[in-house]
């Protein structure tokens, strides 16, 4: 190591860096304009509507979204649902998102650093992160979304054109 570098521990040690999320008002128009920009290809638009467990409560998320085929890194594009993690904030990067290979222990190492827990899917039949869990860092507000590596199989197969299902409908996910 040369002089003034340190060595730093890290929390997300076998979390893999895999897409940029984006939350937009206009979900078409910004497909267009990144393909047009950045030469992206997309995956199939997928309809969501579930229920999200927040600090405010189990609010209703309904959305379009989709994912770029070029990548990793992917970008993610989120269509805008007010009052959930996904309301439209003035544009930008919304999200850093990781594949978590152990989702709860992951969440928990962010909570006990002080990192502040935003979201998970809502998944009655479990207590704890179910397909995704949200997490502020303190100081930069940078959010990272930790994504159970069990959702890989399903998001593989989207990226080669077929469906990706619901983390509450896919059978790869256990509770």
């Amino acid at each position: 190591m040369e002089d003034g570098q340190q060595m730093h521990e890290y929390l997300l040690v076998g979390c893999e860096f895999y897409h940029v999320g984006i939350v937009v008002e206009q979900f078409d128009e910004s497909l267009l304009e990144l393909s047009k920009s950045h030469g992206l290809d997309w995956a199939s638009t997928q309809q969501r509507t579930f229920e999200v467990r927040q600090p405010n409560g189990i609010v209703q998320a309904d959305f379009r979204v989709t994912y770029s085929i070029n990548g990793p890194p992917h970008y993610e594009i989120i269509e805008s649902t007010p009052g959930t993690i996904w309301s439209y904030s003035g544009g930008g990067i919304h999200h850093l998102g990781y594949w978590s290979e152990n989702l709860a222990n992951d969440a928990q190492l962010l909570e006990s650093a002080g990192y502040a827990w935003e979201a998970t899917y809502h998944n009655p039949e479990y207590q704890g992160p179910f397909g995704f869990t949200y997490h502020t860092l303190g100081i930069t507000k940078v959010r990272i979304e930790l994504v159970d590596k069990a959702r890989k199989v399903a998001f593989d197969n989207w990226m080669a054109g077929g469906d990706f299902p619901s983390a509450l409908d896919d059978k790869e996910m256990s509770t």
